[in-house]
């Protein structure tokens, strides 16, 4: 009985381990990093088009075909991902995690708190 008890412990540790094992990062981590790099924006279109991360591309977790989408993405980059406020962000964090990939970055204060310094002004509405 205590060697079961024994490997569901570790076999619970583990998978909580491998759920929340991404890093927590800040919009400056990305732009200090001299790593080969990518920085990702999992909020709508319309949000991406009303504000954005420089150096920022989109992949809208919404969309149908979002799961295949963020698996094309190069596993050997450092992955950085944000959303409005964090919470879709996570969940793509620990959905790459799951599927192999080890450098991955959550910017869990999401765009609602950037540094004026790091948006991409040409995205704002006139």
């Amino acid at each position: 009985m205590k060697k079961i008890i024994y490997f569901l412990v570790i076999f619970l540790f583990s998978c909580n381990n491998i759920n929340n094992s991404y890093k927590e990062a800040e919009f400056s981590d990305f732009y200090n990093s001299n790593s080969n790099k990518l920085l990702i924006d999992v909020r709508t279109p319309e949000e991406f088009m009303e504000n954005r991360a420089l150096e920022s591309i989109n992949i809208d977790f919404y969309n149908e075909n979002f799961n295949n989408d963020i698996l094309e993405i190069s596993k050997e980059d450092d992955i950085y991902i944000y959303c409005r406020s964090g919470r879709r962000s996570e969940l793509t964090a620990k959905f790459l995690l799951e599927n192999d990939f080890e450098n991955v970055y959550n910017i869990n204060s999401g765009i609602i708190k950037i540094d004026s310094i790091y948006l991409d002004f040409r995205s704002f509405n006139n």
